[in-house]
């Protein structure tokens, strides 16, 4: 599900976050404890600044497949007296945003949905009923509802959220798209879910293809694939081939089949784990050394890369094959999952 009205990230889980995608989670971990216990040293317990550092805590280990330590980061971070601060009241809705969000990660729906219900009041009393923030809020309930296979519901909210964001021109937007678009999959609707994308600005139409990208591994593997599809038909056309957001896609799509076990469409994942490693490869290798690709899956879930070559290549040009089809797997692998 969509994790939504979180502060900006600070540096420091920034910098985590950077080497969670490095493959290097515990200097991950490391480094955005050291910044909670900083708050801790100079603000107190209790404080405001501390209770966001343990909300990035959260949003790390959230991000680094430990669902079941964020909700506790997050719920521990919403806890305490209601802030007076206006900023601060905002902060405590993001927490709470959050805890819904790890509860549904974990499957434990009929939670889920109590919270971020109470997010809504919450966001509602705050800004008002009509406001984005209240529009926002709509959202990880919708995904929360489709997931407990309640999809008119869901997407009676998703649509509701989508619509009242476009109405407003709020830069929340892009949060409710993918909501959206999974929500039509749902109900069975034929309407292309991004058309709206091309005539956003382009800082907000990368934001609202990022968000989406998020949800490959997540709800309904069919429906998602579904959306998928769809958005990667999207930003070939807006973006074309070697496009930053476009290898996004594409390795969005490899891995929401990888993550989707038994209920994972073969051909799907194969033909997006080809076109990724054919589209990074193709720039770096010798020209017209490398005529065709084929892909192959270990039982482990590797990848086995089989290239056709034009001609028989010297040692180095082996060489240079080899080490760059293992940096374009590397590649793939390093993109947003």
């Amino acid at each position: 599900m969509t994790l939504v009205g979180q502060p900006p990230p600070s540096q420091a889980l920034k910098d985590a976050l950077v080497l969670l995608a490095e493959g290097r989670p515990a200097d991950g971990e490391a480094t955005v404890k050291k910044a909670a216990l900083a708050a801790k040293a100079l603000h107190g317990s209790g404080s405001p600044p501390l209770a966001r550092a343990y909300a990035e805590m959260a949003r790390f280990h959230l991000r680094s497949g430990e669902p079941e330590r964020a909700a506790k980061e997050f719920q521990h971070a919403a806890s305490g007296a209601m802030p007076t601060d206006p900023q601060h009241r905002r902060d405590r809705l993001g927490f709470l945003f959050g805890y819904g969000a790890a509860l549904a990660h974990l499957n434990r729906r009929d939670e889920a949905e109590r919270v971020l219900r109470q997010c809504l009041t919450f966001a509602t009393n705050l800004d008002g009923p009509k406001s984005a923030l209240a529009a926002l809020a709509l959202v990880p309930l919708a995904d929360v509802l489709m997931a407990a296979g309640k999809p008119a519901e869901g997407a009676k909210l998703a649509v509701e959220a989508y619509d009242a964001l476009w109405k407003l021109g709020d830069p929340l937007f892009p949060a409710a798209v993918g909501a959206r678009a999974e929500a039509l999959k749902a109900t069975g609707a034929k309407d292309d879910p991004f058309t709206d994308l091309a005539d956003l600005p382009d800082e907000m139409a990368a934001e609202a293809v990022s968000t989406t990208l998020t949800r490959a591994g997540k709800g309904d593997p069919k429906r998602v694939r579904a959306v998928l599809a769809d958005l990667l038909a999207f930003v070939d056309q807006k973006y074309g081939d070697g496009h930053a957001l476009t290898s996004d896609a594409v390795a969005a799509v490899a891995h929401h089949e990888a993550a989707a076990g038994a209920k994972a469409d073969e051909k799907v994942r194969k033909k997006a784990v080809r076109r990724a490693v054919w589209s990074y490869a193709v720039r770096r290798v010798p020209g017209g050394l490398m005529s065709d690709l084929e892909v192959g899956f270990e039982p482990g879930g590797g990848i086995h890369l089989a290239p056709h070559l034009t001609r028989e290549p010297t040692a180095a040009e082996a060489a240079q094959i080899e080490s760059v089809l293992a940096a374009a797997v590397d590649d793939l692998y390093a993109r947003p999952a």
